[in-house]
């Protein structure tokens, strides 16, 4: 027994022992624990304590906010100007107020919103609307006018106020409206150059770092912005709007005149691919872009494609010569005036006597142009058309720009090739056109056609540059002189008779296009009356495509367009510097019409247009050469290569000289020549 108990009494103290020694442990942790957080207490009160307030009052004050570019904040970022190439602004930005409420802080609702409704002019419903909502901010209206701002201040409502904005304005009203586009109401761009640059043209977002108060509004910056980076880039265009307004008008009177659906003209320097004018009738005004649909605002210079008519004849032309070598009098079948290709049956208008391929432009033949791009073969023809910019964007830098359609070659059957030839069954934005049209005006090369001439920072520093960029040899120099002098020859007998501008050599190319009707699929009633031209022949300075859309009752482009390019180039022409050479009009008609075309022919078989020439040196005496039928720059130019000077009578062709030819005179003489016009 006495073992059994001695065992258990030994179990006891070890048990006792153990527990002393956890108790002893737990106290030491406690002991530690505690005096830890006495420490960090001592430190928080004392040594840290100035350090840990600034870093957690920091925390809960810091913020930050966006400025500018779509950012809320105190301070809004100006859109950058638009400028057209002499400086005139086209869109600007100017301050105004817009109207803001706190619906929760205002107390009498019902009278504010009648004061605020006759400050307004608003509708008293709308304005109660927003009252209503149960929300801490809201805009009663935004950029108003600054009488309106000033009467809402007035009133001193509790809980409403008023914040400036930036606000789009377009100076220029319907001015160039397509082109430029325009930006909303939170100065986004929307339409046009205002959304093709609109990162450009808005400016930085920056976010600036600062502190804020207990209603978080912010108190403090701790990190100035540079302002500078705000504003946005500048456009310069290379847009005039002096040739703008003139393109305008122009296209204005002649679609009220025939009741048009809608017309174009684009206005294009041939040597630098820089556009001076793209008008759009109807026209519209970005100021007040909410009164208008969006077909208003398309455009259709760049955007739309059209079947060009019998303008291609000149491209056709140019193909035939360039790559065939055919030459101007080289004779062409016109198949007694009808040709049939399967079940197809191809017409021309009139009958042609003795037609050449100059003739082919000039009296607009249909089968003519199909027997020119068969010596070419439809893979060269194509070719040519390609190389020519059909059938691909010019990458003139607008969004949306249309390519046209150009069907592979391989996909054409024979009257698709035919049609192809005179303008049928393929499609072009005006834009291609003139710059198609420009490569034949500068000697062959196909210049990328532009707008933006120069983007400038807020300082008025170029940030970017535009410039000519050629993009490739369509044709040799010697080929668009051959096509220029049947364009003349177009003004001066042909089809373009009323594209005549007094004083000056021009040329050019009607069309007239048969419209698909969108319903049945099929050619319907209406027409594209078009005309494009060459101003002047001689010396070109533009180039202008003008296309009216379903003119009535007439539709012809001689009788519709031809007179738009007329009006855009005597205007426009002596405002670049470009002068009539003629002292006179001379509108005498001393012959009937076909002694006028029998001259003008001749004119048109004279040597090509080149630079005067005069012999290094001359003999005493000279022998007096024929200039009948000559214009006024090529009898200049004939006489100098002669040793002879030239006295111009009245303007024209030649129809009589003095001295008269084969005459010996001395070097240098002048001779009288005198000149006629059939035009009156």
């Amino acid at each position: 027994m006495d073992n059994p108990a001695r065992e258990e009494a030994a179990q006891r103290k070890r048990i006792e022992k153990t527990a002393k020694r956890q108790l002893i442990v737990i106290w030491s942790i406690f002991l530690v624990c505690f005096t830890g957080v006495a420490v960090h207490i001592y430190m928080l009160q004392t040594a840290e304590a100035e350090e840990h307030l600034r870093a957690r009052s920091e925390r809960q004050s810091a913020g930050s906010m966006t400025l500018g570019a779509g950012g809320e904040s105190e301070l809004d970022g100006h859109r950058g100007y638009i400028y057209d190439r002499n400086g005139f602004e086209l869109a600007i930005s100017v301050e105004t107020p817009s109207v803001f409420v706190h619906p929760r802080k205002i107390v009498d609702k019902g009278k504010a919103a009648v004061e605020l409704s006759k400050a307004l002019e608003m509708d008293l419903g709308a304005v109660r609307q927003v009252l209503d909502k149960d929300v801490s901010f809201a805009w009663l209206v935004r950029k108003t006018t600054p009488e309106k701002g000033a009467a809402v201040k007035a009133l001193n409502i509790h809980g409403v106020g008023t914040k400036r904005e930036s606000k789009r304005y377009y100076p220029g009203q319907e001015l160039a409206g397509q082109i430029i586009g325009f930006a909303g109401i939170d100065n986004v761009g929307l339409e046009g150059l205002e959304a093709t640059y609109d990162k450009n043209l808005r400016g930085s977002v920056l976010k600036v770092h600062g502190t804020r108060d207990a209603r978080n509004h912010m108190i403090l910056m701790t990190d100035a912005p540079r302002l500078n980076d705000l504003e946005g880039s500048s456009l310069v265009l290379t847009l005039d709007q002096y040739i703008q307004k003139v393109a305008e008008t122009a296209l204005e009177r002649v679609s009220k005149k025939f009741s048009a659906k809608s017309a174009v003209a684009v206005v294009l320097d041939p040597h630098t691919g820089e556009v001076l004018a793209m008008a759009n009738w109807p026209r519209f005004n970005p100021n007040r872009y909410r009164d208008y649909d969006k077909d208003a605002m398309r455009n259709r210079a760049v955007l739309d494609a059209y079947e060009p008519g019998s303008m291609m004849k000149l491209i056709t032309y140019a193909s035939a010569v360039d790559g065939a070598r055919v030459r101007p009098n080289d004779p062409v079948s016109q198949d007694h005036g009808k040709l049939k290709i399967g079940k197809h049956t191809i017409s021309d208008t009139h009958a042609i006597p003795n037609m050449t391929a100059e003739l082919v432009v000039s009296e607009s033949s249909n089968i003519g142009a199909y027997h020119l791009a068969q010596k070419l073969g439809k893979e060269g023809f194509y070719n040519y058309l390609k190389s020519f910019g059909f059938g691909r964007k010019t990458g003139i830098g607008l969004h949306g720009e249309s390519a046209g359609i150009l069907w592979n070659y391989t996909k054409w059957a024979e009257v698709m090739f035919a049609n192809i030839a005179f303008g049928h069954g393929i499609s072009v934005s005006p834009i291609q056109l003139a710059t198609a049209v420009g490569a034949i005006a500068n000697g062959g090369k196909m210049m990328r056609p532009w707008l933006i001439r120069e983007i400038r920072d807020v300082d008025g520093d170029i940030i970017e540059q535009g410039s000519p960029q050629e993009i490739a040899k369509v044709i040799e120099d010697k080929s668009a002189q051959t096509v220029m002098r049947a364009m003349e020859r177009v003004v001066a007998e042909g089809t373009g008779m009323r594209a005549w501008v007094k004083g000056y050599r021009v040329g050019g190319k009607t069309g007239t296009a048969q419209k698909i009707d969108p319903k049945t699929r099929t050619y319907g009633h209406e027409y594209m009356a078009n005309f494009v031209g060459i101003a002047p022949i001689d010396d070109p300075n533009v180039v202008v495509v003008v296309m009216v859309d379903a003119p009535r009752p007439q539709h012809s482009g001689g009788f519709v367009a031809a007179p738009v390019f007329a009006e855009i180039v005597s205007q426009i022409l002596p405002y670049r510097g470009v002068y009539p050479k003629s002292v006179d009009d001379g509108i005498a008609d001393p012959f009937d019409k076909e002694a006028y075309r029998a001259a003008a022919r001749r004119a048109a078989d004279a040597p090509p247009i080149v630079a005067p020439h005069r012999p290094e040196s001359c003999p005493q005496t000279v022998t007096v050469p024929d200039f009948a039928g000559m214009t006024a720059y090529h009898a200049l130019q004939f006489a100098k290569a002669n040793c002879l000077g030239a006295n111009i009578l009245h303007a024209g062709y030649v129809t009589a000289q003095w001295p008269p030819s084969g005459s010996t005179v001395s070097a240098h003489t002048r001779v009288e020549l005198t000149m006629a016009n059939y035009y009156k």
